[in-house]
């Protein structure tokens, strides 16, 4: 539909669409490309969903933005295969759990980061769209693409390994290098 056609109340839900879960939607770009590359996604994110807007179901949009996002970022690392942004802000964490003592949420943040950084990318975006983005299950299979049993099977075996990752956090640190984690987890903050 042409946008001289469009209506008001069209309008109007965009608008909502953009104030519930515009920060969702930059934060897990931002996440994944950095600064200027992640206010360009985001504004991609919503040209396609005001081109799409009468196909996105009512109390589905969330993971209907967040797939469309998650779509556009692999779209810019196949076209722009530069991390730099993000593996500089891995190269500026702290590179072990001797941040402060083993208690302290700066600890555990380190933990988790570090059991992270030793997941495949996949493990890591199930896990990271399930409780750090707190999608729920069926939004996090929507977002991927698969069934909700395909992702469930995934979690399981992504959260497996990195309780293996984790154990071994506590024996010796290990570096955070090379690796998307996002900043700032869900309940660490």
């Amino acid at each position: 539909m042409p946008d001289a056609q469009r209506t008001a109340a069209d309008r109007q839900r965009l608008t909502d669409l953009f104030r519930r879960h515009g920060d969702a939607i930059h934060a897990y770009a931002s996440d994944r490309l950095g600064g200027q590359d992640a206010q360009d996604l985001v504004a991609e994110v919503f040209i396609v969903a005001w081109r799409r807007l009468a196909t996105i179901r009512i109390g589905e949009e969330r993971p209907w933005l967040f797939g469309v996002a998650r779509r556009l970022v692999m779209q810019h690392h196949r076209h722009r295969s530069d991390q730099a942004a993000l593996e500089s802000r891995l190269h500026s964490m702290p590179e072990s759990r001797e941040v402060a003592d083993s208690g302290s949420p700066q600890a555990q943040r380190a933990e988790v980061l570090g059991a992270l950084a030793h997941l495949t990318e996949a493990d890591r975006e199930v896990l990271l769209l399930r409780y750090w983005y707190d999608l729920s299950a069926k939004e996090s299979a929507t977002v991927l693409g698969c069934s909700a049993a395909t992702f469930a099977v995934r979690l399981h075996r992504a959260r497996r390994r990195f309780e293996k990752f984790y154990g071994e956090q506590s024996a010796e640190p290990q570096p955070l290098v090379g690796s998307s984690v996002p900043a700032y987890p869900r309940g660490l903050q």
